[in-house]
């Protein structure tokens, strides 16, 4: 793939991770069935049935997918979509503009998808009380978005950007079959998104007083997730820290730091790089308790 390709599928990255359509159709053939869907559905659910919401504010390939298994571990909560992710069961939500903070959003819409979806399940599962909720993207919205539901906390989430941006590279590009000067545009695309989404996170912890646990921080210590819970009475003593989760296709394991293996997978040349956007936001990396690499 040239770099035009590249950055095109970058900015996919960035607004749409690809709307989960077959890869093998032509452009033309994903848009057309996406058109084809009612963007914003619209089914029955009881107003007076809500969970409570735990919305984790996070940034994608931090760690997310493991903290909400760990979380998910109880029998009192639950996740709308295998991933955590629900903003996938409402077409108009998960479109290519679903990182833009002024994309127009149909806040019933979710409310309505949301809650149908958790009251089907409850009417099988009676003692569900919490609702994991975890796409990245809502971080554009989260008060709007939040406030559609009658009871709600929230979770702030972060990890170290020079892994961040190893594993996108390695998850979403064919790093190893790729020139070193399209690595190091793809790297210094992430790094700018890393720290544009970082300075959102962390107004949203400053202004909301939402408690903070990054992924270094939740590996070595998976309970510490429990202290800054503020779930339902009963609901966290249920939840177990220990639990081995499954994250995308590695095996199911117990909680691991994966950021020094997948780090090693840059080059000097390429974490100096990274190094030099980071730079001049120590402030930013500082308060998320980050430092320069020094190679």
């Amino acid at each position: 793939m040239d770099m035009k390709g590249q950055r095109k599928l970058s900015r996919m990255g960035r607004w749409g991770r690809y709307f989960s359509l077959p890869n093998f159709l032509p452009k033309e053939g994903k848009l057309n069935i996406v058109k084809k869907k009612n963007k914003w559905p619209m089914p029955n659910f009881d107003e007076n049935d809500q969970p409570h919401f735990l919305f984790i504010i996070t940034l994608p390939y931090s760690g997310s997918t493991a903290l909400s298994e760990l979380l998910n571990s109880s029998h009192r909560t639950m996740i709308l979509q295998e991933r955590g992710e629900a903003q996938w069961l409402v077409p108009g939500l998960c479109e290519e503009d679903r990182w833009d903070p002024k994309k127009k959003v149909n806040f019933l819409s979710v409310k309505a998808v949301w809650l149908n979806k958790y009251q089907q399940v409850k009417r099988l599962t009676q003692n569900i009380d919490v609702v994991i909720e975890k796409s990245p993207p809502n971080m554009m919205r989260i008060e709007e978005l939040s406030s559609q539901f009658l009871d709600y906390s929230f979770i702030a989430n972060n990890r170290n950007p020079y892994a961040t941006c190893a594993s996108i590279l390695y998850r979403n590009y064919n790093a190893e079959n790729i020139s070193s000067n399209q690595r190091r545009d793809i790297l210094e695309y992430e790094t700018k998104d890393w720290l544009l989404r970082s300075y959102k996170i962390k107004e949203l912890i400053t202004r909301l007083n939402i408690p903070l646990l990054t992924y270094e921080n939740f590996c070595h210590e998976p309970e510490s997730i429990l202290k800054i819970l503020n779930l339902p009475d009963g609901v966290a003593e249920t939840i177990n820290p220990h639990a081995a989760v499954k994250v995308k296709d590695y095996k199911t394991q117990p909680i691991t730091n994966q950021n020094e293996r997948q780090i090693s997978n840059l080059t000097d040349a390429e974490i100096a790089h990274i190094g030099n956007i980071l730079a001049a936001h120590s402030g930013l990396l500082e308060f998320f308790g980050y430092q320069l690499i020094s190679k």
